[in-house]
């Protein structure tokens, strides 16, 4: 795993389109974004801990499908 990313090399890594990212940052569940003059990046460690979030929400998730059925 690279020690940063760009948008999209971070899209590319987890495989879903630039349009999906953005439609994720509108609702405030994209990973930290690191600003580098008018470069964006995202760190290896906001990789992660965007994973682990991800993770939980959907564990979240599945839990509340489960009582509600």
């Amino acid at each position: 795993m690279e020690a940063s990313y760009t948008i999209p090399q971070f899209c590319d890594a987890y495989h879903f389109s630039r349009v999906h990212y953005y439609t994720l940052k509108q609702q405030g569940l994209t990973p930290r974004e690191l600003r580098l003059g008018r470069r964006v990046v995202i760190t290896r460690r906001a990789a992660e801990e965007w994973e682990d979030r991800m993770s939980s929400i959907q564990q979240q998730n599945k839990k509340g499908n489960a009582t509600n059925e």
